[in-house]
This record gives C-alpha cells, sequence and structure tokens, in this order.
C-alpha cells in the first residue's frame, strides 16, 4: 500500500511527507559507534566477529557522503572500532574524512587489540597528528583483560599482552592520551585484582566492563551463555568486591562511578540503574557496510545509508527503538556511561541523607532533639541488633560474629532469638551470614530500617571489634541513644578499646560505653581503660568471642600437613597505628619495614627449605584487601622467588585449613594471631599495633616469646629464623 501510495503521490508531495514525518522523532545524536571493518586477528572468546570472514566495507567516498546526512550534523565526538581497525590500510583517511566532514566533531578515538605494533604505532602517530594539527582531542584505548596469560587467554592470542604492554609504554613516551578497556568473562574474573594493581603502579587509567551479549559481535550462541554473564556465587561476589574497590579506591569519574554501581545493582540481581545515549536518541551505531542501528548490542541493522537518508531510516524505524527499551535495556549491563535513573539518584540522596545525620557531630548535637516512633509487631522470638563494623568484616570479624550468635542461642535458643545485623556494605554481611549459615535479616546503617529496628529491638549488641579512632562510632552512638530511650538493652559484646587519640572520638567511646548496660570486653587492657573512662566497676574480660567459635569447629577441618609450607597473613600497614608520626615518616617506616620483612622471610627460607604461601584475612578495600597487599609486596621483594599467592576468597574454613596445614605461621593481622593460637599452631606473630592489642592478647596468654616488632625487623634480617628457634 506504501508503494501504491508513493507512486500516485506526485515525488515532492512524498519528500514533504517525509520531511514532516522525519521532524516528529526527537533526536539529537552527538556520538557515532562506527566498525570501520568486520574482520579481526584476535580470537577473543567473547566475540565471534573473527569467524566472519567478511572484506567488505564502505570506502573513503561513501563514508563522506554517510557523515554528510543531516542526523550527524550535531555530532561531537566519533569513536572508530572494528574488527580491528588497524587492519584497514587507509584508517587514516577515515579520521581526515570524519574531521572533514562532520561539522560539530571535536573528538575522535581508536580501539586496538596491540596485535601488529609497528603498524599500529604508525596509525596511531599519524592520527595523533592530523587531530592535533585540527585542534580536535584524539584517545586511544587499549584492550587489556589480565595480567600475562590470562589476557592471552581471554583474547586467544598468545603473546598478546606483551604486545599490548609495549603500546602502552609507546603511548605514555609520546604523549598520546590512551585508556585501557577490560572486558570481564569467566575467565578473567581471578585476574582482575591483579591487573588493576598493575594498572596503578604504571600509573594508567582503566575502565572495566562486564562482557555482554552484543549482537554485532555475533555471541549470541550457546558456546557463549557459558561465559558471559554467567557467573557463580564466589564470581559474582569477587565483582561486588572488585567493581567496589574501583568505586570507593580508584576512579574518580562520578559518572563513571556510577557505571560501576549500576553493574553492582545488576550483578545482585537489579535493573539497571544509568541511563543510555542510545537509548535516548543521543548515539548511533554504524556498521561498516553504512548500515544503521540504534545500538549496538540489542538493535538490528535498521537501514542502510548508501541507500536512503539516515534521518529517515531513524524517524520511520522507531519502533525497533521502543521495543528495545521494553524488553532489553533494563537488563543491559554494558557500559554506556551517561547520567544515573531517578532510582539511583534516591538511592544516592537517601544514603547521603543518613551520613549527615549518622556521625559524630551530628550524633553530638541531635541527639536529644530528635523523636522518633516506631510501632512494634509482634513477635514471641527475642529481637537482637548487632551493630559495629559490619559490612566490613575481615574473616576474623566473621568468626566474632558466630561466636556472638553462638552465645545468644544458647541463651535463648537459636528458634528463639530473630537476628538483625546493621550493616555498612550490606553485599559484605549478606555473604557473611551466607557463610556462617545464619538466618538473618541485614540492615543498611545509612537508611531508615537503622533507626528502627535501634528503637525496637529486645537488645543492641556491639558484636566484637575495636572501639577506635573512626567516624562510625556515631552508628553505635545512635544505636544504644535511641535503645535506652526506648528501654531496650544494650551490650558491648567481646570488643577492644583503641586505639585512639582525637577527643571527639574518646568522647564517642566515653557515650558508648555510658549506655551500654554490659560491658564484656576481649582483654584486660581495654578493661583497665574503660574503668578508667567511666568509673564503673561492672566491667568484664571475656576474651575474644572468635575464640570459642574457632573451637567449635576446629575438629571439623583436617588439612593435609605440608612440611615446607610458611604462611604468611600480612596486611597493608596504616598510619592509625603509629600514633601522630607525620605522614612522610610514615611512608619510609613503612618501606623500610616492607623491606625488613621481605629479607626476614628470604632468610627464613633459605635456612629451612620453606616456601611462602601469602593468604589473604580480608578481601574489601575498605580496610585494605590483603590480597593488594600481597601482590605488590611479592611483585617487589621476591622476583625469581617460589612463592604462593591465594587469590580466591577467603573464608573461616579456609584460612583455619590453611593455618593447621602449615609449618609455621607468620601473623600480621590481629585475628591471624587469634586464630594462629587458638589452633594450637607453630605461630609467629609481628605487632604492628605498637604495643596495642596483639601485645596485650599474648601476654595474657603468656606467649609474648612469639611475638616481634617492626623496628627489629628493620634491622635484623635474621630475627624470624632466630625467634622461630626459640
Amino acid at each position: 500500500m506504501k508503494d501504491l501510495i508513493k507512486s500516485i503521490l506526485p515525488h515532492g508531495i512524498v519528500e514533504l511527507y517525509r520531511e514532516y514525518y522525519d521532524d516528529k522523532v526527537n533526536h539529537d545524536i552527538k556520538v557515532i559507534n562506527f566498525q570501520v571493518n568486520n574482520y579481526c586477528n584476535s580470537r577473543c572468546v567473547m566475540c565471534d566477529i573473527w569467524k566472519q570472514n567478511d572484506q567488505n566495507n564502505i570506502n573513503i567516498q561513501q563514508f563522506k557522503a554517510i557523515l554528510q546526512d543531516s542526523l550527524f550534523k550535531n555530532v561531537q565526538h566519533i569513536g572508530i572500532t572494528g574488527g580491528e581497525p588497524t587492519l584497514t590500510k587507509n584508517l587514516v583517511e577515515y579520521f581526515q574524512t570524519a574531521i572533514e566532514t562532520l561539522p560539530s566533531v571535536i573528538g575522535l578515538s581508536l580501539i586496538t587489540n596491540s596485535l601488529i605494533p609497528q603498524q599500529i604505532k604508525n596509525m596511531i602517530k599519524s592520527i595523533s597528528n592530523l587531530c592535533k594539527a585540527n585542534g580536535k582531542s584524539f584517545s586511544v584505548m587499549i584492550s587489556l583483560d589480565g595480567v600475562k596469560e590470562v589476557h592471552d587467554l581471554n583474547r586467544g592470542r598468545e603473546g598478546n599482552y606483551e604486545k599490548a604492554v609495549g603500546i602502552i609504554n609507546w603511548l605514555k613516551q609520546e604523549k598520546i592520551s590512551f585508556s585501557t578497556g577490560t572486558t570481564i568473562t569467566k575467565f578473567n574474573v581471578w585476574n582482575l585484582d591483579q591487573l588493576l594493581n598493575f594498572i596503578i603502579n604504571n600509573s594508567i587509567y582503566g575502565r572495566f566492563r562486564i562482557g555482554e551479549f552484543i549482537n554485532r559481535l555475533y555471541n549470541n550462541t550457546e558456546e557463549h551463555t557459558k561465559i558471559l554473564r554467567n557467573f557463580d556465587e564466589n564470581e559474582i561476589y569477587q565483582l561486588l568486591l572488585f567493581f567496589s574497590k574501583l568505586e570507593y579506591h580508584y576512579e574518580t569519574d562520578e559518572t563513571v562511578k556510577n557505571t560501576y554501581r549500576s553493574i553492582k545493582h545488576m550483578l545482585q540481581g537489579g535493573q539497571r540503574l544509568i541511563e543510555c545515549p542510545y537509548k535516548n536518541r543521543e548515539a548511533i551505531n554504524l556498521d561498516c557496510h553504512g548500515g544503521l542501528a540504534y545500538c549496538a548490542p540489542k538493535s538490528k541493522v535498521i537501514g542502510n545509508m548508501l541507500q536512503d537518508s539516515g534521518r529517515h531510516i531513524y524517524a520511520k524505524n522507531i519502533k525497533v527503538l521502543d521495543e528495545i527499551k521494553k524488553n532489553h535495556c533494563m537488563n543491559c549491563i554494558h557500559d554506556y556511561h551517561a547520567e544515573a535513573t531517578d532510582e539511583l539518584k534516591d538511592m544516592l540522596e537517601t544514603e547521603k541523607k543518613y551520613k549527615n545525620l549518622i556521625n559524630i557531630t551530628s550524633y553530638t548535637n541531635l541527639k536529644d532533639q530528635i523523636t522518633l516512633s516506631y510501632s512494634e509487631t509482634g513477635t514471641y522470638k527475642y529481637r537482637l541488633f548487632i551493630v559495629g563494623w559490619y559490612g566490613t568484616e575481615t574473616v576474623g570479624d566473621k568468626a566474632i560474629l558466630g561466636g556472638v550468635l553462638d552465645y545468644y542461642f544458647d541463651k535463648y535458643g537459636k528458634d528463639n532469638v530473630e537476628v538483625s545485623i546493621s550493616s555498612l556494605y550490606p553485599f559484605i554481611t549478606e555473604r557473611t551470614i551466607k557463610e556462617l549459615n545464619i538466618n538473618s535479616k541485614v540492615i543498611p546503617v545509612y537508611s531508615e530500617r537503622f533507626l528502627q529496628w535501634s528503637s525496637i529491638a529486645d537488645e543492641i549488641v556491639v558484636g566484637g571489634g575495636p572501639l577506635m579512632e573512626l567516624e562510625e562510632l556515631a552508628l553505635i552512638e545512635w544505636a544504644f541513644k535511641l535503645a535506652r530511650r526506648n528501654q531496650k538493652k544494650t551490650t558491648v559484646f567481646g570488643s577492644g578499646i583503641g586505639p585512639l587519640y582525637s577527643d571527639e572520638r574518646k568522647g564517642a567511646v566515653k557515650e558508648i560505653l555510658s549506655l551500654s548496660n554490659n560491658i564484656y570486653l576481649r582483654d584486660n587492657k581495654s578493661v583497665i581503660f574503660a574503668k578508667e573512662m567511666t568509673g564503673r566497676e561492672d566491667i568484664e574480660n571475656i576474651g575474644d568471642p572468635s575464640i570459642k567459635y574457632l573451637e567449635k569447629i576446629n575438629s571439623s577441618i583436617v588439612p593435609v600437613k605440608n612440611t615446607n609450607k610458611l604462611s604468611c597473613y600480612f596486611r597493608q600497614l596504616t598510619s592509625e597505628y603509629l600514633g601522630e608520626l607525620p605522614h612522610e615518616q610514615f611512608l619510609s617506616f613503612r618501606e623500610k619495614f616492607e623491606q625488613g620483612l621481605a629479607k626476614n622471610i628470604i632468610y627464613l627460607c633459605q635456612q629451612t627449605g620453606m616456601v611462602p604461601h601469602f593468604y589473604a584475612m580480608h578481601n574489601f578495600i575498605i580496610g585494605n584487601d590483603d590480597r593488594d597487599f600481597n601482590y605488590n609486596f611479592v611483585e617487589k621483594y621476591f622476583n625469581g622467588t617460589e612463592v604462593y599467592i591465594e587469590n580466591k576468597l577467603s573464608t573461616i574454613e579456609t584460612i583455619v585449613e590453611s593455618m593447621k596445614g602449615s609449618q609455621l605461621n607468620l601473623c600480621m593481622r590481629f585475628h591471624s594471631v587469634v586464630f594462629a593460637n587458638t589452633l594450637n599452631t607453630n605461630f609467629l606473630a609481628i605487632d604492628y599495633t605498637s604495643g596495642g592489642k596483639i601485645n596485650s592478647y599474648l601476654m595474657e596468654r603468656n606467649k609474648i616469646n612469639r611475638m616481634t616488632v617492626m623496628s627489629n625487623i628493620i634491622q635484623d634480617e635474621t630475627l624470624l629464623y632466630r625467634t622461630m628457634q626459640n
């Protein structure tokens, strides 16, 4: 019928109708993603372009004609990809044509796999000079999916990693703007931390994406479902840890942070939390045949610009975009960086609101002004609300939680206790309760629910951990204040005290203790400090709650003993344990300590034949992921030395097994000392707390001879070996 109408109506009327219809579809295309070719010399596991053998592509004249379309009049950036774009011999001409033809373009970019280094360097240099001469920005993205063989595996080419590093170093020398791009599949999940350490240590900027099913990559196959978005529980948790590391420690661009927040949300079963320039009619995909698609991941080719106006193609197929938005957009994890959705904005605003409330200054100013009232739903169970540093828990903290809950389950009966746990980062605590096989609610600290549970629970318990120089002491202040206002019980259970330096934090700890019905601490030094601070005599030392939990599970874990295994449980030395030492002096001391520690380990292993194995008591960036310390420590000091680094997730059971299977455990994390001693293993402790909790713990158990101090390690590379001999 449409063809019949066209044949009857005069040509001019048809064109007027098209102009009218095209104008009714609003769009403002600012970005073109152009695939200059459809062939590749990589063999990437997430992409099948390399299987296509498609050698056809539009020539320069055709490319110029396409870019002259009014659809592209406002384009500010064009990214040229492939395939592998540098396989196109006249690639530079495509860049030149884009500069000459797009009236509003200000930036151009290129992605490469680095496989043909000299050709790539020549092309990039020419394109860079071309862009400079025309006042346009230019940047390169280098595909980098892992360190060494992991990158080669994901990209399907042996030796690709070394070539990529070579191109990176050359780009740095040439001062050409670049970044790395990492596509995450099942093949490289466990190498991401090492890759990020490489990127940070070499002052590189990198971005990370989850591999997605993308139409133009021909990866919507059964084979690809095995490696794309098919992560098991451990892999998902590792990815949540990794994207948190990017969000809190590495990325500075708030828009990219929002992308990482969205990815984390989707990994946990939620929907996309960021907009998309393709969905919002601000970007378009153009293939090497002139085909137009609304986006790369889910759009079909909607028309060919060699045959029809791009503006008309875009307008007449708009129902295709509507279908994509309806059926795919909210589940698309691809990293098109754009503004936050209203849902994410609300989440961030809510978190900000409660962070402004739950801090020490706000507590001090508002504690007697805010009145909250919550209705209590009827329940026969004893409602237990555990607060503290949960959401940042180490393996030791997990054992503490197990010990605290065992105490209350024994006291009231497991079936008679309803447990809720506050969490600064809820996905961490969700994992913890799963590992402990606990039925519990996880309550975000920065939420209305935290205030509610603080008000209605029968007992609010600080579940272990130190009351120390942290702003987050305010969450305990608020929880206890609301509990006491509602005639509920408050208990400090198995905590230590310190280090404390500022009057504000000391005041917060004093407030917490004054609001406590019961104070049970983990060491004599903390008890003495608390008694002096409060004047109370009803303060008891019950030991660390993790001890009883470890004693409970010890006999069930029977490892294979390795007589040449030296297990190391180290952490990054942080400044709060060295008092008010000036920052530069602290950094100098830390470097000397690490050098001395490495020399001691190497000497010890030379004398005994043991092989160092590095384990992590903590896997989260908040509190420092011990795996990062291990990677950097080994790379810096153990080149050419036989070592083992555990890169997987740490649980109570895996740490217990590693300790019980070792000839000697070298412990720095406080709870690694507690574990090693409780499990009755052969161990040496390194006191990084400057006479604090490690010293107190070992003194009370008459095992101070198992402890060394950092200054002695710096001075004597034989110290650990000689101490072991005693």
